[in-house]
Parts: structure tokens; sequence; C-alpha cells
């Protein structure tokens, strides 16, 4: 019942790092320039926004903290230092984040890469402690080192926009490989956002086409989505396909995505799309 809670107060607490919401409609324009395409993504769910960056709090994991038993000294009992990590991670989720704090900093310097996120977190929040995100760079870092996968995210998040660190979108990009290749389909989003943008490092949609396939296998829709714009438009080694676009918009939109719903429409309205495609992508 204790762990049912504990889910429930992570759903809800959560909510702020995984809403994704629509700020701009489909251009009635379809045939639009690879950069234009991204830019109206980017309100959505993108790396480069206005308002900010959104970080990342990951699922509660009794689970992991005993995969990190490995780094408590032999004279430490592994059990009671796993203890003081549950009741420190559902201090957090209860908001009590000072007691989090008390409880969890201990554990951070002894090496435990998940008390290190959620030192960072709260860091970086201003959750239990006065916000600086130089402070929460630097938990991110030692936690990233040890291979925490969303560490490693927010990490790239903190050197994409300049939080807490110098901006290096180098940095960023290193830093979201290694999640991404560890599974984290936001990762492989962002990968896919920074090859289209061009913002630091040359555009390369092929590259993006990779990143965003390994998100959408794992039901990212807006990757989806995105890759249909790349078909439509075509260039920088992707050959233009409407079919294939049709096809992953009609998978986007399968999945919830609008945008994807009114972009399917407009597609198939065109002259272009009814001579080469007409039931091509039906049958598939």
């Amino acid at each position: 019942m204790q762990n049912k809670s504990i889910m429930e107060n992570y759903y809800q607490t959560c909510g702020f790092c995984l809403q994704r919401r629509i700020s701009m409609l489909v251009s009635v324009a379809f045939l639009l320039t690879i950069a234009f395409s991204a830019n109206a993504v980017l309100k959505e769910k993108s790396i480069y926004i206005n308002e900010g960056y959104t970080h990342k709090t990951p699922q509660f994991d009794y689970l992991h903290m005993d995969r990190e038993s490995g780094y408590f000294k032999v004279e430490e009992s592994p059990k009671s230092r796993y203890m003081l990590f549950r009741e420190g991670v559902d201090a957090y989720f209860q908001e009590a984040y000072t007691d989090a704090i008390s409880l969890l900093r201990p554990l951070a310097k002894h090496g435990y890469t998940s008390a290190q996120f959620y030192i960072a977190l709260m860091y970086d929040q201003g959750h239990g402690v006065i916000q600086n995100h130089s402070i929460a760079a630097k938990w991110y870092k030692k936690a990233a080192k040890l291979g925490h996968i969303d560490a490693q995210y927010n990490l790239g998040i903190a050197y994409a926009s300049g939080q807490g660190v110098k901006s290096d979108v180098h940095k960023a990009i290193y830093w979201w490989k290694q999640a991404a290749l560890s599974g984290s389909v936001d990762a492989q989003y962002n990968l896919g956002m920074v090859y289209t943008t061009g913002k630091g490092i040359k555009r390369d949609a092929t590259m993006a086409i990779k990143w965003w396939t390994q998100a959408a296998a794992k039901g990212d829709s807006a990757a989806l989505f995105n890759m249909g714009v790349v078909y439509v438009n075509g260039g920088q080694g992707i050959q233009q396909n409407l079919c294939e676009a049709s096809r992953l918009w009609t998978l986007s939109a399968e999945e919830g995505f609008n945008r994807a719903k009114t972009a399917l429409r407009m597609l198939k309205s065109m002259q272009s799309y009814q001579s080469s495609c007409w039931g091509v992508t039906a049958k598939k």
C-alpha cells in the first residue's frame, strides 16, 4: 500500500516534466523548410524553448538502491542506508523537502547516484534549499559520470540552457547521447531536434531520423510527427517521400497527436500525394 501511494505521488508530481503542450498550429503551406518545421515543433517539445527547460524526476524504484549497495563500506549496513534512502525519497514525494535533503545528502556524499540525483533536483527546483543551478549541475555531473540516466539527461539540459554551467551544445549532446544509448526517450528526441535545427552543430536530417526512430519505437508520437515533416521536405540526405510521411503521421495521429491529424488531412488533399501514394500507405 505504501508503494502504491508513492507511485501515485510520483505520477502527480512528475507531470511537470512530461507534459507537452501544443502552442502552434500546422501551417497551411505544406512544403515547409526544415528550419521552419523544427520551429513549429519547438514550442511543444523542444530543447530550445523560450519558457525554459524542463527537468526529469525518475520513477521511484526501490530496486535501484539495491543495485547501488556495492558502494557501501564493509562496516556499514546496506539495509540501514537503503531505508534512509527510502525515507528520503518518500519525504521528497510528500513535499517534505527539508527532511528529504537531510536524509539524502549523506547518501549522496557516499556516492549513491540516486541520492545525488535527488539532491541535484532539489537545488534545481529550489525545494528545501535556496535554488542554485551551479550546485545542481555539480550533483548532476557526479551522478551522470556514474551512469545515472536521468542525471545525464538533466546535465544535458543544463549545458543546452547554460543553467549552472557554461552553455555548451557539444557537452549537451554528449550527455544526451549517454542517456539516449541507455534508453532515454527524451534524450533521443532532443538529439533529433539538435540535428534538425543545427544549433551548434551541422544539420543532419539522417541523424535526426536515427534518434527520432528510436524515440518513436517507444511511443513518442511527436518524434513520429517530426519524421513525417522531414520526409515531406526532403533534403540533407533524405529523399522526399510523401507516402512515408503519410505513414508516419498516421501512426502519430493514432497515438493522439492532434497536429499529425491536421497535417495528414492537408497532405491527402495534395494532388502530388494523390497521384503517387493513393492506396500505398493503406497497404503497409
